[in-house]
């Protein structure tokens, strides 16, 4: 009997299955139908002449000075969100044990349809012809990369590499785990236990390090947690750095806005405020249990791969997944002539041991870099992150830097730093007139989130080194959502040899005088879903510095909005562009590089946020409603977060644009469309080109201002004022 009839039948008979039905029926979404979204992979050849490696950049654009990251210097080992049918987590268990010693993705971990029911009673009718139910992502050849099948899942289009002349097999990673604790899990509000009340008006520096260190001296609970540390409102002058080195350690405040707790770095050298680091370096030594990986290629995605002789592994266990360049790669790309080396591209990815069957290993996270036997192929070993600090948090505060003239460099620099931190957080925090970072998040710091946090004025020379509001640097599993930047350079932005999941959801940036992206050194595995801001590149930034070469891989901007794109492909991976607007762009260093894979653009898909659609695939609606807010999980907050601007809480500012799906939310200027676009009006409407009845067309729509897939109004802001008008 066909599927549908059989459910037909079954609802008939139990009016309980009536939801499961129309679920059944649903027929499967295209997200990548809108116009322009035939796009074909990349042309397959091989790679132009193009053109870097460490220590210190001389160069961050033609023109510009010094841009190296100080701390990755050196070499080292619906139209909006819905919560749709089919909540079950996806927590598929070990692979079948008939299936083949091959790399594995999540969807290969799904039912087999034609297997027996192994737990069904004996006699009972397992319909075992029948097509199995949605209990795991599926897959289809791409295009497009997206869809969502019959149960309102993501459905993944499987696709090559650039250069690859094999069968699509690599497939998007799942970007999900990026969070506090693997994603999906709401930051606790921990006890209280010990408050401080009325700063001194001198430096209390001393005094709020006495208190951390004496909470940091207590024993932690069951929950892992010692207690929070409260600052009462005021000011808090504080000369120097405040240090958690600690686990269950958290520095609370009484808000961020101006009449809540603040502390003002007074020191006049260069420093970071508040620094939460655990000690030790690395993963350990990397000959620990090493075995090489046997494939001829995992791909991006996989999960599951083979290696030499596993008895030495069992689930728990943390381990490095290392990719393991040759020089034939390096010559590939071309990074060669910019000093790059493959010994030290040697990047271990971070993963937990979830299944041992024979040899073939499953680990939790996917992979964001394929491992190809012609490039090098990888390996494992089991990890050593001992001395890393866990469960620790910072929030509630504004962090307010002194400085002496606009271009002062010898004050407050990153307002929170990270380092070796697993399982920590940043929310509602406010940083103001800091030269380097709201918040910078630095090796071997997994798993954290940094919400609502706001990077106001900064302070500095603007030039390369400088103003990257919010960082990830050699770290897995950053989230950062509802942030707002404005003034910056890199706002949203990663270092060298990073990789995922790397996450920045629902953020705005505004005045930036940079890109957003990957800068330098091959980071992969990021994710800019849903984020505005002046530029976003990903490219072979070649000479630039002290030779940045291609910045990143399997970097996607899915549903975003810049002025200017860049979006270009390396030698056996790749980069996406998914629904987002703005102008496309050949690369600054090397324009004959070939595009990555485009589809969609300037036409927003559905999932409104791939991030938070593969969250609910995966642990089901209500891990999306633990971190998300309410206006969130409505649509697109772009216009929330420049009414907010870091003053107060987010959740108190007010929606500016009546539609939150408008693409053009962003008010930091007049209503451009108040009626439907085509018949606009409001503040400066009239003088553009056309006047006002061409207000959302022409170069305004191309800016990023574009009406044509949402309701108005649409709020114009200045930087995405076409140039001379």
């Amino acid at each position: 009997m066909p599927h549908h009839a059989h459910l037909a039948l079954l609802c008939a008979a139990l009016l309980l299955l009536t939801t499961a039905c129309t679920q059944e029926s649903q027929r499967p979404t295209n997200v990548d139908n809108a116009p322009n979204n035939a796009a074909q992979q990349p042309d397959a050849d091989g790679m132009d002449a193009e053109p870097p490696e460490d220590v210190s950049d001389a160069a961050d654009e033609p023109g510009d000075a010094l841009d190296e990251d100080p701390d990755t210097a050196e070499v080292e080992d619906t139209d909006d969100f819905q919560e749709l049918p089919g909540d079950e987590p996806d927590d598929a268990g070990p692979a079948d044990a008939d299936a083949p010693d091959a790399p594995m993705t999540d969807a290969d971990q799904a039912e087999d349809a034609d297997a027996p029911d192994t737990n069904a009673p004996d006699g009972a009718d397992t319909d075992a012809d029948e097509p199995a139910p949605c209990t795991a992502p599926t897959e289809h050849t791409a295009p497009p990369l997206i869809q969502l099948n019959d149960c309102g899942q993501i459905s993944y289009g499987l696709y090559a590499n650039r250069g690859e002349d094999q069968p699509a097999v690599n497939r998007m990673p799942d970007f999900s785990f990026a969070g506090y604790k693997g994603g999906g899990v709401p930051i606790p509000n921990v006890p209280v236990v010990l408050e401080l009340d009325q700063p001194s008006g001198q430096d209390d520096r001393q005094r709020i390090q006495d208190a951390l260190d004496q909470i940091a001296g207590m024993e932690p609970g069951p929950d892992g947690f010692r207690g929070a540390l409260l600052l009462s409102s005021g000011q808090w002058r504080v000369d120097g750095t405040l240090n958690i080195t600690a686990s269950g350690v958290v520095l609370r405040g009484e808000g961020q806005g101006q009449d809540g707790t603040t502390i003002v770095a007074t020191e006049r050298e260069q420093h970071d405020l508040i620094v939460l680091q655990g000690q030790g370096q690395g993963p350990g030594s990397r000959q620990n249990q090493r075995q090489p990986i046997t494939d001829a290629r995992v791909p991006v995605g996989a999960r599951r791969f083979t290696v030499a002789d596993a008895q030495g592994f069992a689930p728990g266990d943390v381990i490095g997944v290392e990719r393991t360049p040759n020089d034939a790669w390096i010559e590939a790309l071309g990074m060669d002539q910019w000093g790059w080396t493959a010994s030290s591209y040697a990047i271990a990815h971070e993963r937990r041991v979830v299944a041992v069957e024979g040899n073939t290993i499953t680990i939790d996270v996917p992979l964001v870099d394929t491992m190809e036997e012609a490039f090098g192929g990888g390996a494992i070993f089991k990890a050593d992150y001992s001395g890393r600090i866990e469960q620790v948090g910072v929030e509630d505060l504004r962090l307010v830097s002194e400085f002496d003239g606009p271009e002062d460099e010898d004050h407050g620099w990153k307002a929170v730093r990270l380092h070796r931190v697993l399982n920590g957080w940043v929310q509602r925090v406010t940083a103001q007139h800091f030269g380097y970072a709201a918040v910078s998040v630095e090796r071997d710091s997994n798993f954290n989130t940094v919400q609502e946090v706001a990077m106001l004025e900064p302070i500095s020379r603007v030039t390369g080194g400088r103003r990257y509001s919010f960082n990830v640097s050699q770290s897995t599993g950053t989230l950062f959502q509802r942030c707002y930047a404005e003034q910056g350079r890199h706002d949203f932005v990663s270092g060298s040899r990073t990789s995922g999941p790397n996450v920045w959801l629902d953020s705005h940036s505004t005045q930036s005088s940079n890109d957003a992206g990957p800068h330098h050194r091959w980071a992969t595995g990021l994710l800019f879903d849903n984020v505005v801001t002046a530029e976003l590149h990903v490219e072979n930034r070649a000479d630039s510095g002290s030779g940045h070469g291609w910045s990143g891989a399997q970097t996607l901007f899915w549903n975003a909005t810049a002025k200017e794109i860049i979006s270009d492909a390396p030698i056996g991976a790749m980069n996406w562009v998914v629904g987002t607007a703005g102008q496309e762009a050949e690369g600054g260093w090397v324009p004959e590089e070939p595009d990555g894979w485009r589809a969609s653009l300037g036409d927003p898909l559905n999932p409104r946020s791939l991030y938070l659609q593969q969250l609910q695939d995966r642990l089901g609606a209500d891990a999306v409603r633990a971190v998300t807010t309410e206006a969130q999980r409505n649509g697109r907050i772009w216009g929330q977060l420049a009414a907010w601007a870091g003053e107060g809480r987010l959740s108190d500012a007010v929606q500016t644009n009546a539609d939150p799906l408008c693409d053009g939310g962003i008010a930091s200027s007049g209503v451009c469309c108040d009626a439907a676009c085509g018949q606009c009006g409001g503040q400066g409407c009239g003088g553009r080109p056309g006047g006002s009845s061409a207000c959302c067309t022409g170069v305004i729509k191309r800016s990023g201002v574009d009406c044509s897939f949402a309701q108005a109004p649409c709020i114009l802001s200045p930087e995405f004022a076409p140039q001379g008008e």
